[in-house]
């Protein structure tokens, strides 16, 4: 999962206090976070300005820097993107006395590894400076995020999240979250009647560990643990940002790969999604209107700073023998590559309305090899076959790339 930084060994590990840098604070911010971290940290009198802060910085080295959100966020950014460059084992963590989603994911992009409402999320703040105090190692085992988001409804996005999940789930520990709070149907999609869904996970959120995560994922025949949106439309609630950053950021601690399904809407969730995932999967179809789709999102992403080496275009229902738009047309128009084509195959539509996997309806069919090569675009092409898991066409033993 993107959240760059990553906790630094130091002597404050021996005296078990982080060394803390604040900057951009003002004093109510500052009176807040003395009273969350205590003698946990160690901090200066005042909060250090934007101007000053890169030399203070690289004379202290500290464990964690704080930055304020509320008034500078640019500077925010801009001190971010130097720490990164010459302190890349320093935790960076944002803080704000609101939740505002379009300065969260500026956050995330920088590098900020929490976005932190203050005095709501100040939990969350002492988890992060004992965590990089007490967390010597960096966390390699993180799991990666790949969003899975469609042009527009219809194009597919849901069956190909179940399909590739299943794919790599023999050997790897993989989930799906479905994130359509609208019209989500992985559940659906898996002949699942979970017994818990998001709706319980959130109204929960202030306990969610990873225990408590466990025990509210649906797990399928596969072996995919599934955390499906509530059967009832009168159940699903939108959650905000932050609400789905932590969501992710407890899901990548216990899974190798997190399968977000966004369906194909535009909304907070999916562009916090969007904005965490290690690898975007943008589901069009080789018509007009979703072609049409697919490159309006494309520049949403680019406006948003979501580098196009972490997008993966994906057509869907291709009709090889006569196609509606050629391949060279769509990457003429889009300005990327198709890297991946699954076939418009009865197949398909057998498993979908069976609430079956592609390769249990027929794993010789051609869309059950497409899906294996599209497997394939994720793992970097490194795959292994789980001989133990005969109902596997094979599984990853790579982690996605960021």
């Amino acid at each position: 999962m993107r959240t760059p930084g990553t906790p630094a060994p130091s002597n404050s590990s021996v005296t078990h206090t982080a060394n803390v840098l604040v900057i951009g604070a003002d004093a109510l911010s500052m009176g807040q976070i003395r009273e969350t971290l205590g003698t946990e940290a160690a901090l200066s009198n005042t909060a250090t300005p934007f101007d000053d802060a890169m030399m203070v910085a690289r004379k202290n080295r500290p464990n964690v820097v704080i930055a304020s959100f509320d008034t500078e966020h640019e500077e925010a950014i801009r001190i971010a993107q130097q720490i990164r460059a010459e302190l890349p084992k320093t935790v960076l963590v944002a803080i704000a006395r609101r939740t505002d989603p379009d300065r969260m994911r500026a956050a995330m992009r920088a590098g900020y590894s929490e976005f932190i409402v203050l005095p709501e999320d100040s939990e969350l703040l002492r988890q992060a400076v004992h965590e990089a105090v007490f967390n010597d190692t960096p966390d390699d085992d993180a799991g990666q995020v790949i969003t899975v988001w469609g042009a527009k409804g219809g194009v597919g996005s849901t069956f190909l999240s179940v399909n590739l999940a299943a794919e790599l789930s023999p050997v790897q520990r993989v989930c799906v979250l479905d994130m359509d709070f609208s019209m989500g149907d992985v559940a659906a999609m898996l002949d699942l009647e979970p017994s818990n869904t998001m709706a319980e996970v959130f109204k929960n959120l202030s306990r969610l560990d990873e225990r408590m995560l466990n025990g509210q994922m649906a797990i399928h025949t596969s072996r995919v643990h599934v955390l499906a949106q509530p059967k009832t439309l009168e159940h699903r609630d939108e959650p905000s940002s932050d609400a789905v950053m932590k969501l992710l950021t407890t899901v990548a601690k216990s899974y190798q790969y997190v399968v977000l399904d966004c369906g194909s809407r535009v909304d907070d969730a999916a562009l916090t999604a969007a904005t965490v995932a290690d690898r975007l999967l943008l589901v069009t179809t080789p018509d007009v209107l979703s072609v049409k789709n697919a490159w309006r999102r494309l520049q949403l992403l680019e406006r948003l700073g979501i580098e196009r080496s972490r997008i993966s275009l994906v057509l869907n229902r291709v009709d090889r023998k006569a196609p509606l738009l050629s391949v060279p047309d769509i990457e003429q128009n889009l300005g990327c590559r198709v890297e991946a084509q699954i076939s418009e195959d009865r197949v398909a539509m057998k498993a979908v309305n069976d609430g079956k996997l592609v390769r249990d309806v027929d794993r010789r069919s051609q869309v059950a090899r497409d899906i294996e090569a599209f497997t394939g675009l994720i793992t970097n092409g490194e795959v292994l076959h789980d001989k133990k898991a005969s109902n596997s066409i094979f599984a990853s033993i790579f982690k996605l790339g960021g």
